[in-house]
């Protein structure tokens, strides 16, 4: 009788390798219809260091048998499953039948294909050393842990791999077919999520895991996760990440898909890396940039008081004057626009987006403003999307102003407040400040208003 391994090209079988194949055949098999050594045979040949003499099909009719062998001699189950498993480190057309069948067992796949003193003697191939580092033997020790997903999930890590690439690198080795490799990808998050300080490289594998969920709910429920589980903090460290998730969560169907923590969190993500290009342009100025000493306090009061603000910032443009862009443009990492000269003083400007509103923050200079526009299409394709501006393009939109003067933190606060622009929840309050202290600052508030209505002027001309 003739018996063909080789399955027909277009047959399901074709995306399988042999082991299965071998599998379905010896279910097929009886000492009626082929001659086969008997197990305690194959063992003899084993004792007796003559394992090349044991042909390919007596070693599948001694693991198929093997389960009914052991029940017969119950005392030397594990001893010989023992012996088994320590020849096949050598011999990896052996060790591909056991894998396999391990894998399937384990995967509930199939509850007969395999002895259990095998499975219980699986620890002694496993302290081999000429295996320990072989990806099939890795796999299917995750496969038999108390934490699969986890240890599969390590697994494509260490080797910079997604899940479906770790899949087509054990596919003529393992079924793939079997849930645990197709149900992993759902961990990978967690897995990412427990990197208190992930790399770039960390994160960009993460993103290619992500790419590749091919289920929008299994993408939503890893998102979801992603979000609640990793800190604004972490984040801000990670543009890429974020860009990602904005990129992939900015319309209206798959935002809210998320749980309304899940898109909180989101928007904390969004404004940390705002904000954090914003401090970031500050401290360079501060650096870099010949500042009188009154206008690098402002600066740093500047920055100190948008951080408060920080979840809000949905979007963010910087423009420099040229002198500015020329000693510290190649050292700010996003893009930023060069502003027109028109005559005015020196300053940097940064364009906020809080939503409904857009927050223009000039630097320095005697005005040195706060301006408020609406969010409205005029406002948002001039601010936003046209190219050059100048200082006075900007101060000519008008938008209701607010000083940089004395005590000028407190009453910017209550002014974005009419606005329903809020800081960041648990902020501290600021303390309302004493009559003398009001004094004060209406006597400075007086000279601002005279320069800033000048300022204003001059734009009418221009």
């Amino acid at each position: 009788m003739n018996y063909n391994f080789t399955s027909p090209h277009n047959n399901e079988d074709s995306v399988y390798p042999q082991p299965k194949r071998l599998l379905e055949f010896s279910s097929q098999l009886s000492q009626r219809e082929i001659f086969v050594k008997t197990v305690d045979e194959i063992f003899k040949k084993l004792q007796e260091h003559k394992p090349e003499t044991i042909s390919q099909l007596e070693w599948i009719y001694c693991i198929s048998g093997k389960s009914e062998w052991d029940s017969k001699n119950p005392e030397i189950s594990k001893e010989t499953s023992a012996l088994i498993w320590r020849f096949a480190a050598d011999n990896s057309w052996l060790q591909r039948q056991l894998l396999w069948r391990l894998a399937l067992t384990y995967s509930g796949q199939d509850k007969t294909t395999l002895a259990s003193s095998f499975f219980q003697c699986f620890y002694v191939f496993l302290k081999l050393e000429s295996v320990q580092q072989l990806l099939s033997v890795k796999i299917v020790s995750a496969l038999v842990s108390n934490n699969t997903n986890r240890e599969l999930s390590h697994i494509a890590y260490k080797l910079n791999l997604t899940p479906s690439e770790l899949i087509n690198k054990i596919r003529n080795d393992l079924p793939v077919w079997i849930p645990a490799f197709k149900n992993f990808i759902e961990h990978i998050v967690p897995y990412f999520c427990d990197f208190k300080l992930p790399t770039n490289q960390q994160v960009n594998w993460l993103l290619r895991c992500l790419n590749e969920m091919s289920s929008l709910e299994h993408q939503v429920n890893a998102v979801n996760y992603l979000l609640i589980h990793v800190s604004q903090e972490v984040a801000s460290q990670h543009p890429s990440l974020v860009a990602w998730v904005k990129h992939n969560y900015s319309n209206a169907e798959k935002i809210y898909r998320l749980s309304e923590q899940a898109r909180q969190k989101l928007r904390e993500w969004i404004g940390a890396i705002n904000y954090g290009d914003f401090q970031k342009l500050v401290n360079l100025i501060l650096q870099r940039i010949d500042l009188q000493n009154f206008e690098a306090n402002q600066l740093s009061r500047r920055s100190e008081f948008w951080s408060f603000y920080s979840n809000r910032f949905e979007r963010i443009r910087i423009l420099l004057p040229e002198k500015t862009f020329n000693t510290i443009g190649n050292e700010i990492t996003r893009d930023v626009d060069i502003l027109k000269n028109d005559g005015s003083e020196p300053t940097e400007i940064c364009i906020f987006d809080f939503g409904d509103w857009f927050v223009v923050e000039f630097f320095r200079g005697k005005g040195s403003e706060t301006r408020l526009f609406p969010n409205n299409p005029q406002n948002q394709q001039i601010l936003f999307g046209q190219n050059q501006l100048s200082v006075k393009q900007i101060r000519r939109l008008g938008g209701d102003v607010h000083d940089h003067v004395y005590l000028w933190q407190y009453y910017c606060r209550q002014w974005l407040e009419s606005k329903n622009i809020y800081p960041n929840p648990r902020t501290q309050p600021a303390q309302v400040p004493t009559e003398d202290k009001l004094r004060k600052r209406q006597k400075k508030l007086l000279y601002w208003k005279r320069d800033i209505k000048k300022l204003e002027d001059q734009t009418k001309e221009y």
